[in-house]
């Protein structure tokens, strides 16, 4: 086999097991959430991961050097404020639900 067809293999088999992985992982996201508002916020945030994640990767192959290693800095500072600030909001909402259920 060539290699040009191992690296081709390994990119797209890379991709797709990639992108596998984080429809599991949301799917279980998902699934281990507890109530309707808690859910809906999960998948709002999962929708704008994979947006933002994908916008990221397209950029770092399409924009020239050096641009393509500038967008890492704001991407990082991005990912990790949202997920820290998502967490927080989900356990808020997490914590109010249980609340209101306990009233009932």
């Amino acid at each position: 086999m060539a290699p040009e067809m191992i690296g081709l293999i390994g990119a797209v088999g890379g991709t797709l097991l990639g992108f596998l992985g984080g429809v599991y992982g949301t799917w279980n996201s998902i699934q281990q959430t507890n109530g309707p508002r808690e859910r809906a916020y999960v998948k709002k945030m999962a929708l704008m991961f994979f947006i933002v994640v994908s916008l990221f990767v397209v950029l770092v192959f399409v924009l020239p050097d050096p641009w393509n290693y500038y967008i890492w800095l704001p991407y990082g500072l991005w990912l990790t404020s949202t997920i820290r600030r998502s967490d927080l909001k989900q356990q808020a909402l997490r914590e109010a639900e249980a609340a209101s259920k306990e009233t009932l």
